[in-house]
C-alpha cells in the first residue's frame, strides 16, 4: 500500500469526506464505488463519511482492503438544526465513543423508542462531557468550535470545504489556534449525478422531484473535485491540504472492526471456567440422550470440545443453552445440528453420529468467518426469548439489521411517483421490469431503475438474529430500536460476520405452534397426553403412508407443490428419505433429481469414481446436502477440510464468480493428482455448480424433517386437530381458503361463525349427524373483518358468565356499536341467536329497539320483512369473513362454466379426481388458483409452476414460456380459471402441461 508519508511536505490532495449510499437517499455512490474511484485516480487513501451512521463500515472496509487503499472512517453527526461536526475514528476507542453518540441520536429520532419522555442529547455536550479520545473532530460551526475548545484542543480542526468561502473560518481558527483542515464535502463524481441525487431526496420526501424543496437540491460545491481544483483552491492554505493527509494517515479504521471474533461472555467466567461447565453439561446430556457413555461418543465428543476450546467458544454455547432452557419447545437446525455438544446441550434434536452428520460445515479450525446457531421457537412464544436475552444482557445484546434495498418493484415504483407518473401508468411500468420487458421501459426511467436497484433504502431487522457481546456494544456497533422497541445494531448478515460479531439466530416457527396446539387439543378431547420431548414417531407406518403418498397439505417443510410432486415420484416416507427429498429440491438441481428418482426406482447405478462411492453412497452416488461439495472436494481432489469449507461458501455467494475460477483450477489439479479423469471431473464439478444460490445442509434438513414427521403423524390420527392448529397459526406455504377446503375434502364440516359457540380462534365442535357424533370445525370469530380484537372478548366473557338467552339480551350485554352490528347480522353471527329472525329482521330490531329506564322496549317485526336471497348472503360472506365457508368456491361458478363449455370447448371437461384416467390426453378443466412458483429456464426465459384445487383436490399445471408470456397478466391475482391443456406424467407425478386459460372470476 502506497505510503501516504510522501505528501506531508506538499500540499497533495487525499479525499477524505466523501458521502456513500449508505446515508439512505442522501448520497449515490456505494462503498465499493467510492474505492474504485480512489484506486482509480491514484489517492493512496480514501474516507466515507454518512449522516449519523455507520451502516456501510463493513462493505467499505473491505472495498479498501480489495482495491489496496487505507480506509479512512468518519461520521458526520448532524441533529435538526443541520451539521454539527464530522468525528473522524482514530482508533477503536473512538469507534466506540462515536457509537454510544450515534446511538443516543438514532434513539432520539427513532418514531420506535418506547420511551415517550422528549430527550434532550445534544452531542456537542457529550463531547464536553466524556471528550473525544480516539476521534478527530472537523467542523465549520464557530459556536460549537469555541465550546469544545474551551475543554482541549488535541483532535479538534476548522473545516474548509471546497467549494466554498473560508476567510472568515480562517480567521478563527488562527484566533482560537486550531489547525485547518481542507475537504471536500462530495456526494456525486460529476454534473450527471446531481438529477440522480435530487430525485434520491424526492423519494425520500415521499414529494416529485419538480416540487423538492431547495435547501433539499444538491449544492454545487458537493461534487467530487479533482486533485488540481483542490490544489487550486486550497494553494493559499496548502497546511489544509496536508492535515486531510496527516489524519488519514493517522487513522486506524481498517483496526476498528473484524480482527478475530467477539464472543459473549457467560456469568462473569472466564474461558477457562466456561469450557469446565460446558464440559460438565455435555456429561449431563450423556446420560439424558444416550443413557451411558460409549466410545463413539467420547471420541466425537472430545473432538469438537478440543476445537470449541481452541476457538475460544464455550461461552458462546452457553449462552444459547442458557437461552434455549428457557423455552423447551424448539428446534435447533443449521449446520449447528451436526455438533454432538449441540446435541447433548438440547439445542438440537437430532443425533448427528446416527445420522452421520458432518460436522465440519458448522466448525472447523480453519473458519474465518463465525458459525452461528439457528434455534427456532413457537412463533408466538419467541417475544418471551427476546425478552429474555435483552433483559439478561442488557446494554450487550442487540439484532441483526435488515439493510433494506430497492427491489424489483420498488426500483420502478417510488423513482416513477417521485417523476410524477400516475399510479395507474406505474402498475403497468412494474409489470414490464417483472416481464422482462424493460425496452418498454421510458430510457430515462429504465437508467434509474437499473442504478437505484440493491441501493440501501431503510433499516429493518433481520428475522431472528441476535448478537451478545462481552462489553457494552457500543465499543462493537451503534444501535438504534425496532418497531417492538429491541435495540439492533448497524450492520445486516454480512456485515456483522465481517466485524466478527458471532450472532445466535432465535427465529418464530409457526410449525412448532402447531404442533404444539395439536397436541393441546388431543389432550382437551382424548385426554391423551403427548411428551414433547419423548414424541417421535420416526417408525410410524401412517404417518410414513401419508407422506409418501405426497398428503402433506400443511406439513411444515414438505408441503410445497414441488415437494409434494418429488415425494410421489420417490413414493418414499421414511424419515431418511424425507431429509434427501427436504434437500435436493433447490432451484439449479432438476437435472440431478430425475436420476435421483430414476436410481431411487430401479436401485442401480455406477459410482461416478470409486474416491467418492462411499462419500455419496447414501444419496445414490448424486449431490444432495451443501457439505456434500466439501466432502467430494476432500475425496476427489485432496482439498484440506479450509479448503473445502471455503469452496462451498463461494458457491453459495452471489460474487462467486471473480474467485471461483481458482477453486476450479486446484480442483481439476488435485483430481488429476488422484488420477481422476476429465470427464468424471468435469461431471463432478457441474454437480457442484448445482448448489448455487441457496442450499441446504443435511443437520439443517433433518432438523425440519423430525418436526415435519411429528406433523405429519400428528396429521394422520387427528386430522381435524391438527388442520385447525394450522389456520389458528397462521397457516403455512398455502392460503387459510385453501386449508379449509383440504378440511372439506377430509370430510369435515366448516361451521360459520357463531356469537354463541365461535371462540377467537377457530375451534372444534362435536355435533351430532345421522345419530353418530362427528367432529366440525367453527370458524373463530377473530376471523370477521374490521372487528376489534377487545369486542371479541368482551362476547366472549359475557357468554362465558352467563349464556345469551337471544337477540335482545345480546344487544342488552354488548352495547354493540352499528360498525359491529353489521359485521355480526351479515356474516350470520347472530343467526343461531336470532332464532327465527332473519338478517334484516335483525337490522329493524336493532335500529328500532328503544331504551327507557334501563329498560328495553321492543317492538314487533312487522311481516313484510323477509330475508336476503342466497346470493347477497354469499357476497356477505366473503366480505365479512375474507373467506368462502359455505362450500367450495368453484361451486359458485357452476353456471358460468357450464356456459363457457357450451360456447368453445372441444375437449372433455373433468375434475381433478379425474386426471389420471387422462394422461397423454387434452382436457378442459376448472380450478381456483392456490399458488405459483416462476422459475428461469436455462434459455433465460420464465416460466411458472401454478398449483390450482377443485372441490376434488389440489392438482398441478405447467406453462411454459411461449404460453406464460401469453398468459401471465391474468395469473396475478387469485381467481377462478377454466383451463385447458395436456395431462402429462412424469416418473409417477401428474401434471397439465397448459395451452391455454380463461379468468372466469371478477378481479
Amino acid at each position: 500500500m502506497l505510503s501516504i508519508h510522501m505528501f506531508w511536505d506538499s500540499s497533495f490532495h487525499i479525499p477524505i469526506h466523501l458521502r456513500s449510499n449508505y446515508s439512505l437517499l442522501g448520497g449515490c455512490l456505494s462503498p465499493e464505488e467510492i474505492c474504485r474511484y480512489a484506486s482509480t485516480k491514484g489517492f493512496p487513501a480514501v474516507g466515507m463519511v454518512d449522516r449519523n451512521n455507520m451502516y456501510g463500515l463493513p462493505r467499505f472496509l473491505a472495498a479498501a482492503g480489495r482495491f489496496g487503499i487505507k480506509p479512512v472512517a468518519g461520521v458526520a453527526v448532524r441533529t435538526g438544526g443541520g451539521d454539527l461536526f464530522t468525528a473522524y475514528i482514530m482508533n477503536r476507542k473512538g469507534f466506540s465513543r462515536i457509537a454510544g453518540i450515534i446511538t443516543a441520536l438514532l434513539y432520539e429520532e427513532s418514531p420506535f423508542r418506547k420511551d415517550e419522555r422528549k430527550s434532550s442529547h445534544d452531542p456537542v455536550a457529550d463531547l464536553l462531557e466524556h471528550g473525544w479520545d480516539g476521534l478527530s473532530i472537523v467542523s465549520d460551526n464557530f459556536s460549537l468550535l469555541k465550546r469544545l475548545a474551551g475543554r482541549e484542543r488535541r483532535g479538534l480542526f476548522v473545516k474548509l470545504t471546497w467549494g466554498r468561502g473560508y476567510i472568515g473560518l480562517l480567521r478563527a481558527a488562527r484566533a482560537m489556534s486550531l489547525p485547518v483542515i481542507g475537504i471536500n464535502d462530495g456526494v456525486v463524481l460529476d454534473r450527471n449525478d446531481v438529477w440522480f441525487f435530487n430525485l434520491l431526496r424526492a423519494i425520500d420526501l415521499n414529494t416529485t422531484i419538480g416540487r423538492l424543496p431547495e435547501g433539499e437540491k444538491l449544492l454545487s460545491h458537493q461534487r467530487i473535485a479533482t486533485t488540481d481544483e483542490m490544489e487550486a483552491f486550497f494553494s493559499a492554505v496548502p497546511e489544509a491540504l496536508r492535515n486531510a493527509a496527516v489524519l488519514a494517515d493517522e487513522s486506524a479504521a481498517e483496526e476498528i472492526v473484524g480482527k478475530g471474533y467477539v464472543f459473549p461472555r457467560f456469568r462473569d467466567l472466564d474461558e477457562n471456567g466456561a469450557f469446565s461447565l460446558l464440559r460438565r453439561l455435555c456429561m449431563a446430556g450423556v446420560g439424558r440422550r444416550y443413557g451411558s457413555i460409549r466410545p463413539d461418543i467420547e471420541k466425537r465428543l472430545n473432538y469438537e470440545l478440543s476445537i470449541i476450546r481452541r476457538k475460544h467458544f464455550a461461552a458462546y454455547f452457553l449462552v444459547v443453552h442458557d437461552i434455549v432452557s428457557r423455552c423447551p419447545r424448539t428446534c435447533g437446525r443449521g449446520s449447528s445440528a451436526a455438533s454432538i455438544v449441540s446435541y447433548l446441550l438440547g439445542i438440537t434434536h437430532i443425533d448427528p453420529l446416527k445420522y452421520n452428520l458432518f460436522f465440519e460445515r458448522f466448525l472447523n479450525m480453519g473458519r474465518k468467518d463465525p458459525p452461528d446457531i439457528d434455534v427456532d421457537f413457537p412463533w408466538d412464544e419467541r417475544d418471551i426469548v427476546l425478552k429474555y436475552v435483552f433483559d439478561t444482557y442488557r446494554g450487550r445484546s442487540g439484532m441483526v439489521a435488515n439493510h433494506v434495498t430497492f427491489g424489483r418493484r420498488s426500483c420502478i415504483r417510488e423513482p416513477a411517483k417521485a417523476l410524477g407518473i400516475p399510479e395507474e401508468e406505474i402498475g403497468r411500468l412494474v409489470s414490464l421490469w417483472r416481464e422482462e420487458k424493460r425496452d418498454g421501459l421510458p430510457p430515462y426511467l429504465k437508467k434509474v431503475s437499473e442504478r437505484i436497484f440493491g441501493f440501501p433504502h431503510y433499516i429493518g431487522v433481520h428475522c431472528g438474529g441476535v448478537v451478545v457481546t462481552p462489553e457494552p456494544i457500543t465499543g462493537y456497533t451503534h444501535l438504534q430500536p425496532s418497531i417492538a422497541g429491541y435495540p439492533v445494531i448497524a450492520w445486516e448478515k454480512e456485515g456483522t460476520e465481517d466485524a466478527g460479531l458471532v450472532k445466535i439466530d432465535l427465529l418464530g416457527n409457526r410449525s412448532l405452534a402447531v404442533l404444539r396446539d395439536t397436541i393441546e387439543f388431543i389432550g382437551e378431547r382424548y385426554g391423551r397426553k403427548i411428551e414433547w420431548d419423548r414424541f417421535n414417531p420416526l417408525d410410524n407406518k401412517k404417518a410414513r403412508q401419508l407422506i409418501g403418498n405426497g398428503n402433506t397439505t400443511g406439513i411444515f417443510y414438505i408441503e410445497s407443490p414441488a415437494t409434494r410432486q418429488l415425494l410421489k415420484k420417490m413414493k418414499r416416507g421414511d424419515f431418511e428419505h424425507i431429509v434427501i427429498a427436504s434437500s435436493i429440491i433447490r432451484p439449479a438441481a432438476n437435472m440431478y433429481i430425475r436420476e435421483y428418482v430414476r436410481r431411487l426406482g430401479t436401485g442401480t447405478y455406477t459410482p461416478l469414481h470409486p474416491l467418492i462411492g462411499e462419500t455419496l453412497k447414501e444419496t445414490l452416488g448424486i449431490m444432495v446436502y451443501q457439505e456434500d461439495v466439501s466432502r467430494v472436494a476432500i475425496d476427489l481432489a485432496g482439498f484440506s477440510v479450509e479448503e473445502a469449507d471455503a469452496l462451498r461458501k463461494i458457491i453459495a455467494k452471489k460474487d462467486r464468480e471473480h474467485r471461483l475460477a481458482d477453486f476450479r483450477e486446484h480442483f481439476v489439479m488435485g483430481g488429476r493428482a488422484r488420477g481422476v479423469s476429465e470427464e468424471v471431473l468435469v461431471t463432478v464439478w457441474n454437480m457442484i455448480l448445482s448448489f448455487k444460490g441457496y442450499s441446504f445442509c443435511k443437520p439443517h434438513s433433518a432438523s425440519y424433517a423430525l418436526v415435519s414427521y411429528k406433523l405429519a403423524y400428528l396429521k394422520a390420527y387427528y386430522p381435524l386437530e391438527f388442520m385447525t392448529s394450522v389456520i389458528n397459526n397462521g397457516g403455512g406455504y398455502y392460503s387459510r381458503q385453501t386449508y379449509l377446503n383440504e378440511i372439506r375434502r377430509m370430510g369435515f364440516a366448516v361451521l360459520g361463525p357463531d356469537v354463541t359457540a365461535s371462540r377467537y380462534d377457530y375451534s372444534i365442535e362435536d355435533r351430532r349427524e345421522n345419530g353418530e357424533v362427528r367432529a366440525a370445525l367453527r370458524v373463530g370469530l377473530g376471523q370477521l373483518v374490521e372487528l376489534s380484537r377487545e369486542f371479541v372478548e368482551s362476547i366472549i366473557r359475557e357468554r362465558e358468565m352467563k349464556p345469551f338467552r337471544g337477540f335482545q339480551d345480546f344487544l342488552r350485554r354488548t352495547h354493540p356499536g352499528l360498525p359491529e352490528m353489521r359485521i355480526l347480522i351479515r356474516s350470520g353471527a347472530l343467526d343461531r341467536l336470532g332464532e327465527k329472525l332473519s338478517r334484516p329482521a335483525m337490522f329493524w330490531l336493532y335500529f328500532n329497539t328503544e331504551k327507557s329506564d334501563g329498560f328495553f322496549l321492543i317492538p314487533p317485526v312487522p311481516d313484510f320483512i323477509g330475508d336476503y336471497p342466497a346470493g347477497i348472503k354469499l357476497r356477505d360472506e366473503i366480505a365479512t369473513l375474507g373467506l368462502i365457508i359455505s362450500h367450495h368456491p368453484l361451486a359458485v361458478f357452476r353456471k358460468r362454466i357450464a356456459c363457457r363449455l357450451t360456447k368453445k370447448s372441444i375437449f372433455p371437461f373433468i375434475s381433478s379426481r379425474e386426471i389420471p384416467a387422462f394422461i397423454n390426453r387434452q382436457v378442459c378443466i376448472a380450478g381456483l388458483i392456490v399458488t405459483g412458483k416462476e422459475v428461469v429456464t436455462k434459455a433465460d426465459e420464465t416460466m411458472i409452476f401454478v398449483s390450482f384445487e377443485d372441490p376434488y383436490s389440489m392438482f398441478e399445471t405447467v406453462f411454459f414460456p411461449p404460453v406464460f408470456r401469453r398468459f401471465f397478466p391474468l395469473l396475478e391475482e387469485v381467481g377462478i380459471y377454466l383451463i385447458t391443456g395436456k395431462v402429462e406424467e412424469d416418473q409417477g407425478a401428474i401434471s397439465i402441461n397448459v395451452d391455454a386459460i380463461e379468468k372466469l372470476s371478477r378481479s
